[in-house]
């Protein structure tokens, strides 16, 4: 007799996406970025636990790709079971990208 592992206790983290990141990226257009940040959160989702290239500032997550322009996504977690993807960007747009995720993990961690 086979027994089924329930799928909600193989994936460590549940990820959730802003209004923000869906609309970045959506409008990126290299389709290879694209997957290739969707194979690293798809990792994060299925270890529960940061892997790769990050930076942590307090509660704020930097996910750096080193590729294209080099690709940013900023997220902050709730507890150890949920993240949040706040926005998106690149290099060029770092200190921009940071300062509006910061604002935006304060206003999500402080919602109940």
């Amino acid at each position: 007799m086979t027994r089924r592992i329930p799928w909600d206790t193989i994936c460590g983290v549940e990820i959730r996406k802003t209004d923000e990141y869906d609309a970045w990226f959506i409008h990126l257009r290299d389709r290879q970025a694209k997957a290739r940040i969707n194979v690293q959160l798809r990792k994060i989702e299925l270890s529960g636990q940061l892997v790769g290239d990050f930076k942590v500032f307090g509660y704020l997550i930097e996910l750096r790709f080193h590729f294209g322009p080099g690709y940013r996504v900023y997220a902050t977690k709730k507890g150890d079971a949920l993240m949040l993807l706040l926005v998106g960007g690149d290099k060029s747009t770092q200190d921009a990208d940071i300062a509006k995720a910061q604002r935006m993990a304060e206003e999500w961690r402080n919602e109940e």
